[in-house]
């Protein structure tokens, strides 16, 4: 009887996983439909090394640069640049392979993606002639935020970081859930895409003020990691371990403010107090009840902090 029972339970398990990777309703999105859908008035598209790359340019004034972080879009921005477009030129980009971005190339697990987003800023500061600008970026938008402060020391002429990767990016990893895309049975799975349900947890797990999340910005994400090319960009950087040396972080000169949630279970608070010791002058300020995102989640608060920041 529990031979019987352990054979039907295995039959099911193996009926199941089949349908999840091969029977399923294909989720995948043209590129071109998710461009449409999601542009917005103030979207500009540039070709680089084949792939069309997003991003917005809006107000007037000195320009600040904003970079999400992994899995996120320049949407993330988009309550702060409303904010502040009325003195700030507000240039909010899509890192090559998410949002409306195209990845250059076939993107695999030994692509050197901090070299390649290195080399796209390279190319986005020269064509838009930014001779000195601010920037800001939130988790992997952080530490190529640093990473460029490090390369721009005269052109950045300060830095913000909200929860900024850089230290211990092997446990940030554990953290941060990436670990699953490095499971064979996950990366055959989505070949058809992300369920929305997959989606919603990820979602609840950036966001500890819940008031930041709706059905419409779970969609969204939702249909831009199902955007055609997304996801495989997505399994390769998971399955990269090309990081920036943390070394470096004391090398940084600019002035810099640090924004964090207490309550981030992506990159955990008992980093922000590291990039605080490591970069000297530098400035922190830690929220309560927040989580992964305070640009998303406390607009209002950032952008009092940050303006009193920049005009220092």
């Amino acid at each position: 009887m529990i031979k019987k029972l352990l054979l039907f339970l295995f039959l099911i398990l193996i009926s199941c996983s089949i349908y999840v990777c091969f029977l399923r309703k294909d989720l995948i999105l043209p590129s071109e439909y998710i461009i449409n859908k999601y542009k917005e008035a103030d979207s500009k598209f540039i070709n680089w090394r084949g792939a069309k790359l997003h991003y917005t340019d809006t107000g007037s004034g000195f320009p600040i640069i904003m970079i999400h972080g992994f899995g996120g879009s320049f949407k993330d921005f988009k309550d702060l640049d409303s904010l502040m477009n009325h003195e700030y030129r507000i240039i909010r980009v899509d890192v090559p392979g998410f949002g409306l971005s195209e990845f250059p190339g076939e993107a695999t697990a030994a692509t050197n993606f901090t070299q390649v987003y290195n080399e796209y800023f390279d190319f986005l500061i020269d064509t838009l002639h930014l001779d000195s600008f601010y920037l800001m970026g939130n988790s992997l938008g952080g530490m190529m935020s640093w990473s460029l402060a490090l390369r721009y020391p005269d052109k950045i002429k300060k830095l913000v970081l909200f929860n900024s990767a850089g230290y211990d990016m092997d446990e940030v990893e554990k953290t941060a859930n990436v670990k699953r895309f490095q499971n064979p049975f996950i990366k055959v799975a989505l070949k058809r895409g992300v369920p929305y349900f997959m989606t919603e947890r990820g979602v609840n797990r950036v966001f500890y003020n819940k008031n930041g999340v709706n059905e419409a910005k779970i969609q969204r994400m939702n249909d831009f990691w199902n955007k055609e090319g997304a996801l495989n960009q997505i399994i390769s950087m998971a399955n990269s371990k090309n990081y920036l040396d943390e070394k470096d972080i004391k090398n940084i000169t600019v002035p810099t403010l640090i924004i964090w949630g207490t309550k981030d279970v992506i990159v955990q608070p008992k980093y922000a107090e590291r990039f605080h010791q490591d970069i000297k002058g530098s400035e922190l300020i830690v929220y309560d009840a927040c989580g992964h995102v305070p640009m998303i989640e406390y607009p209002e608060k950032v952008y009092k902090d940050v303006s009193t920041f920049l005009k220092k």
